[in-house]
């Protein structure tokens, strides 16, 4: 009797195991009723850990599923993806959306604190509401239309800008590397309207505090082994901005004031709360603008007849853009070309193709029919969207003339799917912002210059959160047009 009860309790042991590892998630769990993505995905989270080795984010392994497998399915025993309106409505949209994940919301968390990016959210969280509500209506499009400090932030920066493609001209032969200058002209406007002009950071005129600011950016989103460090770098340079910010607009000697930093102090937000959610604000501004404006000046350099388009649709606006001119924030951003330009780069080169995760409620919850039990992981590619034919005829194909068409109905069917800065409760706050800021730089860029392609390898999107080039690197030739 002894001796069989170790096979006895080996035998159960192992049918436990292949109740709870094949049985269960098969036949039983709620979620067997979901299309897996591949064999594997329905008893083992392998096949989507392969897929994200190395850190990436499996986008095109998910994508190829959805096209095999519909809008909902299954990519490990407790993780869902989703592809349809019906999908991302209810789990971005619908009261407020799912929460983040803890270890997703966190990933962007600077001094210890949590920032509005690194709060979980979800039905009935008040925390990121409430962060939201302290940013008031800086962000709004009726803001930036009207408000004076704006005007004078802009000037300053795009000052900059013009000496810089000025110097670049003289003395580089108009050659630059315009994934680099991106995120400096991007993070000028940024500090400009952020702290203010008198404590703005002229990264384009500042080139060993750009550098310094660079490294530790692209560490610090990589996740590399200087991560830490750049962390801390970046930690104290937000702290010192901070502190000099605070200082202004005790004294009442800024040119004109930081607008967002200003705005915060008026809702209590001090010390590091103040200078984490100034970083993020910072950094978002900096990365996801200089992304779609490195692709779209690559899409125009190889077709220079939208350059010629553009220049002509800028000069309605009368206005010397590179010579700290600030036209009419109205008609600019009605520009329907240079509109149609940015929402076809932003479409077809999302800054953020891959999964935006989030966790069902506690209750659960109904997708296509399907009970989905709570804490159940899910997730939609803003690329999958984006690459809908039903919606974008040849989507692959860089085509600003979809948004120009006269069909309202397809109109608002296009931007009903589109989510390059996400919906939701938790859409991209400065949406508004970074798309006036890019028709600036844009609109300035295209106004004086013409560019062509020097060097463009590595073009194709990591495979990453946020995705830039994989090479890391478009260099064009600027020439100045009469």
């Amino acid at each position: 009797m002894t001796s069989t009860l170790p096979l006895f309790v080996l035998a159960s042991f192992a049918v436990y195991l292949v109740y709870i590892y094949i049985i269960y998630p098969l036949f039983i769990s709620p979620l067997s009723k979901v299309p897996a993505a591949h064999p594997l995905a329905a008893f083992t989270p392998f096949w989507i850990q392969y897929h994200r080795l190395g850190g990436v984010e499996g986008i095109e392994a998910i994508c190829k599923a959805h096209t095999r497998h519909g809008p909902i399915i299954r990519l490990s025993p407790k993780e869902l993806s989703v592809s349809s309106l019906e999908a991302v409505q209810k789990v971005y949209i619908e009261r407020g959306g799912f929460a983040k994940p803890k270890w997703w919301a966190e990933a962007f968390m600077t001094f210890g604190v949590h920032n509005m990016v690194s709060m979980q959210g979800g039905i009935g969280n008040k925390d990121h509401a409430d962060r939201k509500r302290a940013m008031g209506n800086v962000y709004s499009k009726s803001f930036l239309m009207k408000n004076e400090d704006i005007i004078v932030a802009s000037k300053s920066a795009l000052g900059l800008l013009g000496k810089y493609l000025e110097d670049a001209s003289k003395n580089k032969g108009g050659v630059i590397d315009v994934y680099v200058f991106n995120m400096a002209a991007n993070a000028d406007f940024a500090s400009s309207y952020m702290h203010g002009t008198t404590n703005k950071a002229e990264f384009m005129a500042d080139a060993n505090l750009f550098n310094a600011y660079y490294q530790s950016h692209m560490d610090f989103l990589k996740g590399s082994q200087n991560a830490v460090k750049a962390k801390k770098w970046l930690e104290d340079y937000s702290t010192q901005r901070c502190k000099t910010s605070d200082r202004i607009l005790e004294e009442g000697k800024g040119s004109t004031d930081g607008i967002l930093h200003k705005q915060l102090c008026s809702r209590g937000l001090r010390g590091d709360d103040l200078a984490s959610e100034m970083l993020d604000h910072f950094m978002a501004a900096s990365e996801g603008p200089r992304v779609a404006c490195t692709y779209l000046e690559w899409e125009l350099s190889k077709h220079p007849e939208y350059q010629k388009r553009l220049r002509t649709e800028v000069q309605t606006l009368n206005t010397s853009l590179l010579e700290s001119e600030v036209p009419d924030m109205k008609l600019l951003d009605e520009l329907p070309l240079l509109e149609a330009l940015i929402m076809e780069t932003l479409r077809l080169y999302v800054p953020t193709p891959g999964p935006q995760y989030r966790i069902t409620p506690q209750g659960g919850t109904t997708l296509h029919g399907i009970s989905i039990p709570g804490g159940t992981h899910i997730s939609a590619c803003f690329r999958i969207l984006h690459e809908n034919s039903a919606i974008f005829p040849n989507p692959d194909v860089w085509d600003p003339e979809r948004w120009l068409t006269k069909d309202q109905k397809l109109l608002d069917e296009m931007r009903k799917w589109f989510w390059a800065f996400s919906k939701g409760s938790r859409t991209c706050i400065g949406k508004e912002y970074a798309m006036i800021v890019m028709k600036l730089i844009i609109a300035a860029i295209y106004s004086k210059y013409e560019t062509d392609v020097v060097e463009e390898d590595g073009m194709e999107q990591k495979d990453y959160f946020l995705a830039g080039p994989v090479g890391e690197k478009l260099v064009l030739k600027f020439r100045a047009v009469s």
